[in-house]
């Protein structure tokens, strides 16, 4: 099976937000875009009954995830963790398996760091990996490429937020779409 031919089964995915803290996301480029478009991904989610699981690195010392954000989700799983791939971390590699699925959206901080990490061991373990290209950021454009470059070799497929929702939804004319169309509106 090739992953870049197929469409996305919301029965099978999972919506993993990475490390969207204030003091890392400041700095980065595109964060405004990010932000919006990761809501746009938590509405998503909240619409299909996608299982959404946010990450934060290290929150002791970098704070919280975005509280805009999980704010979101009527009762978010957030997990610390220190490792930059989420896989690394038991409780979140546990959450994700928990699931039973195995197609994971991608979204978060930093594309060359904790996104690469987690979507190359995502790939490894067998998950098909979706990274939305303009949910992800990098302090610099040179690294969120390169990010970007090293999972789509690796064979992650690289999507846009507005791409998920489409094929997440199949069709128009029916009620979920008459429920999307604001979200999809703004994206």
């Amino acid at each position: 099976m090739n992953p870049h031919r197929e469409f996305l089964n919301r029965e099978d995915c999972i919506l993993l937000l990475v490390d969207i803290q204030k003091v890392m996301l400041d700095p980065c480029e595109g964060k405004d875009r990010l932000v919006k478009n990761a809501g746009g991904l938590i509405a998503a989610a909240e619409l299909f009954k996608i299982p959404v699981i946010f990450s934060e690195h290290n929150s002791e010392k970098l704070g919280a995830f975005l509280p805009e954000l999980t704010g979101k989700v009527s009762s978010p799983t957030i997990l610390n963790k220190l490792e930059f791939s989420c896989f690394q971390n038991e409780g979140l590699a546990r959450a994700m398996a928990r699931t039973g699925r195995r197609t994971l959206l991608l979204a978060g901080l930093e594309t060359h760091v904790c996104i690469f990490h987690t979507g190359a061991d995502a790939l490894r373990l067998g998950y098909t990996v979706h990274v939305a290209v303009d949910a992800v950021a990098s302090r610099s454009g040179l690294n969120r490429e390169v990010g970007l470059r090293r999972l789509e070799q690796a064979g992650a497929v690289i999507s846009s937020t507005e791409m998920m929702v489409y094929e997440l939804l199949e069709r128009c004319g029916t009620e979920e779409f008459r429920a999307a169309l604001p979200l999809l509106k703004i994206l």
